[in-house]
């Protein structure tokens, strides 16, 4: 069976046509940059961990700041900073039979809304999409409700995006906080 673009994260070619055009300032279609961010959120729903993995450049940087307007995560504390290995790290442990503190698996749902595309590097092939959204993870009988804001930095590779870095800032980040056992 085919994959469809959609599915897949790649560029319609109408849309990779119209970038390579030579006019400048032509962004990818908001549709498509849309598609691309709920694809991300349904492989992390669906657990299917390698492939949203595959979505990320291997240097790409995952980060959850630890409080509001935190300015890096290299000199912060972080709720969540990973790159390629650890993020690599991770999708194996949630998929081993022997990680205790994932069974029973948890579930989980995001809800992505409102995406906009904020800026677009035709030179770097790079685009700004920002979001919001709403993930409920599910486990032992408890629901667990987390919500903010999405910031993807995307490159066009080829005929598809990957994520350079995404950097995911929660409404409360700053409060209490249950345990967050799937990405956010």
């Amino acid at each position: 069976m085919s994959s469809t673009p959609i599915e897949t994260g790649l560029i319609p070619e109408q849309d990779k046509t119209l970038m390579q055009t030579g006019q400048p300032g032509n962004p990818p279609d908001l549709k498509t940059l849309e598609q691309f961010v709920f694809h991300e959120a349904r492989l992390l729903d669906e657990q299917r961990w390698e492939e949203w993995n595959a979505l990320y450049l291997e240097d790409a940087e995952y980060w959850v700041p630890a409080t509001p307007g935190q300015p890096d995560p290299h000199n912060h504390i972080s709720l969540i900073y990973e790159t390629g290995l650890l993020r690599a790290v991770r999708v194996k442990r949630y998929k081993h039979p022997n990680a205790f503190s994932l069974q029973p698996k948890p579930r989980s749902v995001h809800l992505v809304s409102n995406v906009i595309l904020d800026s677009y590097d035709e030179r770097a092939q790079e685009c700004s999409v920002n979001s919001r959204f709403v993930m409920l993870q599910y486990r032992r009988e408890k629901q667990d409700v987390f919500a903010g804001s999405y910031h993807h930095r995307l490159r066009i590779e080829g005929n598809e995006f990957k994520i350079a870095s995404k950097r995911v800032d929660l409404l409360n980040c700053d409060a209490p906080l249950e345990n967050i056992l799937i990405y956010l």
